[in-house]
Order: C-alpha cells, then structure tokens, then sequence
C-alpha cells in the first residue's frame, strides 16, 4: 500500500479523534475550513483541504458510526422505545429483501394528550440529507399555549402515496378518530388520496400561504392591493365580512375570485370550514418544526430519530412547568374558560383584544396572590399616562404682564377675507 496514503489516513484518524466534540451538537456548523484554520493556530500544523476534509468524515464516523449501521440498530431502538414508553406506537416496514423502507414513531406524551387539544392535524414532508437521504413526513398540532407539538414523525423511502398512506394508517392506529377531527395541508396529492382511503370523510384544508404563493405565481396584477385583502378575507368571521371582501377581490382581479372559488371556499375559508380550525389555517407550525429540525436532517436515521425523541422530551419538560405556571382553568358558572398568563389570552377572547385582564384571568391572579399590572399592556400603566403629561401646560401670565419684542407688537395680523358671520342679539 502506498506509504503516502497511510499517512493521510492516519493524519484523518487523529485529526478526526481531535475534532469530535465540535459536532456533538448538530446545529454546530465546523467546516473543513474551520479545523484546517485552527489546527493551524493552535498546534502549528498546515493541512491541505483534502486532510481536513477527511478528518471531518473520521469525526463523524466516530461519533455516528457507518450511515448503513444506523439502520441496523432499529430494531433495537424501537424494542427500548415500546419497554421505556408503554403505550406509545413504533412500527418499522421493510422491503422483501430486507432493505429499509419505514419508520414510524408516535410518543406516549402525545397519545396520551389527543383528548386534550383540538383535533386539528397539520402534515408535511422534509427532504433529508443524510447518505441515503429519503423523507421526513410529520403530523403536528397546536397545545392550549399556542406551541407545536409533533404528534408523529416517520423517516420514508420517497414520498408518494403509499407512504403517505402508511403514514395515516399507523397514525390512525396512534390516535384513532374523533369528532371535529380535520388535516391542513399544502394541496399534496397524494396526502389528499391517503386521506379520503384511511380517514375517508375527514375534512381537509388547503394552507392559506401556499393557496397566496399560487396566487402571486399565476396572477400577476394587484399584489400589493391582494395581499392584506387575501388573508383578511379567508381569516373572516362572518359571511358578511367574507362576502364584502370577496367583492373588492373581484374588482382587483376576477380570475383571483374563480381560483379561490374553484378551490373551495371551505377548503381555505375559516367562516366556511366545516369544522372550527380556530386559527390553525396554514402549515406554518410543521414548517416551524421543519426549520427547528433543519441542521438534524444530515444525521443517520437513528440518529435522526434519537434527535426528534429528544426533542420531545425537552419541549414537554419545558412545557409542563410553564403549563403548571402558566395555564388554568375557571369555571364561571356553567361555563368553562382556559386561562394562559404567559400568552396574556383567555378563551373568553376579552384578555388579548382588550390587553387588560378579563374577570377569569383576574381571578387566578388572585389565586396566585399577583399584581394585575404585569399583564395589563404598558398603554394602561401609570408610567405611561406619568409620560404622557410630563410636560405640563403651564399657565400663562396676564396679558398685561407680557413682555414682548416691539415688532411684534407692530405687526399686523388681519382677520380672513370673506363675509363677516352676522349675529343676532338674543331675544
């Protein structure tokens, strides 16, 4: 073997060795570059790019193993999932040869937690990057805070529609069905067929941003004018609202009134859904998820998978306290109302329009033995209206007093032309 390069793999070894606690972390961006710069100043060593390139690939085979052991240790994986995490649902699909083709993953937390959040279930899918690449395809919704929570997420082949097909099928056998139960999507085909085969009957909603993006791409007149309009529109309360504002689309351009009308006002409309969406009306939270989850997209599938569990885990821990802190529940009569101090909202809807506390969020202030002024908006606050009059209209003194330039008092100020107004003495 060619003495040169032996050396070069072992200059990768050691250098490769020296450099892994740089990518423990996977947002951690450490170039080539990077360990060719610092192991030239801090132990004097000038490596060629090829050196340093090879290190890195070391470091990371080190770290992570070989890509294709990564799947030979999910079966194992997911064995320590179902004994660590009793009721959560992990399911791996293979080929006839035995060559990967699925893995799905659903926690317990999540499952567990369906009852309590509405059912409104956001997907996408997210190209990978890692030596074998494939798919992330993620199912996600909205906790009574406001934040994502990832319901299930699952490494695939390809995205077509078996897989996505298989994905509903594990994620009915995770969640099951209920009432009121819908997906908002991006007008993905073959998400729409998986659905109307495994979920036949459930509403489906199109993202109002990707129905905008469509718009902007066909239509080229009126954007500026369409844009607001557009969301204000499909975010309307009431028929009234809708209908007024589908009327000026219409003056802007009608071949943007026949594309929305053609899609379906209910596939994008929040006072034609047939089910309440709330304000759950793009994809815009999977998309979130999707930026969060950007750097883990080049690991290995287990890693990848390890990443999201993690994750998980880190977002419930966090959460639980804040929700602990944070959320409550009053009962107002008959009526029951969610009260949530971090966000400033109560389901009541007075708290976040008013940007004052409502009667329920006063109320658990109380319990808590808390001032209500942290949470009013800093318009109301005594230091605001202090503000406001810090310059004071002092008075002035009599006109006798005043003590003016001459030319001023020189000066001539004439009243307007026109007629006099004539006034009458009083009877």
């Amino acid at each position: 073997m060619d003495d040169t390069f032996i050396q070069c793999k072992r200059t990768a070894v050691v250098v490769g060795s020296m450099v892994i606690p740089k990518y423990y972390d996977p947002k951690t961006v450490y170039t080539p570059k990077d360990i060719q710069t610092d192991m030239l100043s801090q132990h004097g060593v000038n490596l060629s790019y090829m050196q340093v390139w090879r290190a890195k690939e070391k470091a990371l085979q080190f770290l992570r193993g070989h890509p294709a052991d990564s799947y030979s240790k999910l079966p194992k994986y997911f064995y320590i999932l179902e004994k660590t995490y009793p009721g959560l649902v992990v399911k791996l699909k293979k080929a006839a040869d035995e060559c990967f083709l699925y893995a799905f993953v659903a926690l317990c937390t999540s499952i567990s937690g369906w009852e309590y959040y509405r059912p409104v279930v956001v997907v996408d899918g997210t190209f990978l990057k890692s030596a074998y690449r494939g798919i992330m395809l993620t199912a996600s919704t909205m906790d009574a805070a406001g934040k994502i929570l990832p319901l299930a997420y699952v490494v695939v082949d390809s995205e077509n529609d078996a897989s996505w097909k298989w994905f509903f099928e594990q994620f009915k056998q995770a969640y099951g069905e209920r009432t009121s139960m819908c997906v908002v999507l991006n007008r993905n085909e073959s998400i729409l067929k998986a659905t109307s085969i495994v979920y036949p009957g459930m509403p489906h909603y199109s993202c109002m941003w990707h129905i905008w993006t469509n718009i902007r791409a066909t239509f080229e007149k009126g954007h500026l004018q369409l844009n607001e309009l557009y969301f204000a529109t499909a975010r309307s309360y009431t028929l009234d609202e809708f209908n007024e504002r589908m009327s000026k689309i219409e003056e802007i351009d009608p071949r943007v009134k026949s594309y929305l009308y053609n899609i379906g006002y209910h596939r994008w409309s929040r006072v034609h859904a047939t089910v309440n969406t709330t304000w759950t009306m793009t994809s815009n939270i999977v998309e979130s998820l999707n930026v969060v989850i950007k750097d883990a997209r080049e690991l290995p599938i287990f890693d990848l998978l390890e990443y999201m569990r993690t994750l998980l885990e880190r977002w419930t821990n966090e959460r639980l306290l804040k929700a602990k802190d944070h959320i409550h529940t009053v009962i107002d009569g008959v009526k029951r109302y969610i009260v949530c101090l971090e966000n400033k909202k109560c389901s009541c809807g007075q708290f976040q329009l008013d940007e004052l506390p409502c009667a329920h969020a006063l109320a658990v202030l109380r319990h808590r033995n808390e001032t209500y002024e942290n949470y009013c908006s800093p318009y109301y606050t005594k230091e605001s209206l202090l503000r406001t009059y810090e310059i004071p209209v002092n008075p002035l003194p009599d006109e006798s007093k005043w003590n003016v330039p001459q030319h001023l008092y020189d000066e001539v100020v004439n009243p307007p032309t026109g007629e006099k107004r004539c006034t009458l003495p009083p009877y």
